[in-house]
């Protein structure tokens, strides 16, 4: 039993790596793909937790939104505007760690949030040219 329970635990942290690998590499890999998924499923998790839509109706908010985001950000304006307003806020995320992990020191909250917001617009920029 315990030889069942102990592969049990491998595959679970198997699946466990696997995904946290999967997003990481989509982040990196194509970040407008990842924003407008991650996106897509918060508004569809908020629209059922807050607003008590139905579950269904949920999956479909997210869905529209998902496409709505994707086509948005294939245009000149919607690349900038949610590209900039999502690298000050994966900015602000990372900043928000080094201010947790540095004793709450200022001066690295600030670099960290002005380096992660560089390095999440360099990603939305090449993730465009991939695209287009």
């Amino acid at each position: 039993m315990s030889v069942l329970l102990a592969v049990g635990l491998e595959l679970l942290i198997g699946i466990i790596i696997g995904l946290i690998v999967t997003i990481i590499g989509l982040f990196f890999g194509n970040i407008i793909v990842f924003d407008s998924i991650a996106l897509a499923v918060l508004a569809g998790f908020l629209s059922q937790g807050l607003l008590g839509v139905h579950p269904a109706m949920a999956v479909g908010i997210g869905i529209i939104l998902l496409i709505v985001l994707l086509f948005l950000q294939h245009t000149r304006p919607g690349f900038w505007i949610i590209g900039l307003t999502l690298s000050v806020f994966w900015g602000f995320v990372f900043a928000t760690m080094a201010y947790e992990f540095t004793d709450k020191n200022m001066a690295w909250t600030y670099a960290v949030w002005a380096l992660g917001a560089a390095l999440v617009l360099g990603l939305h920029l090449w993730a465009r040219d991939k695209t287009a």
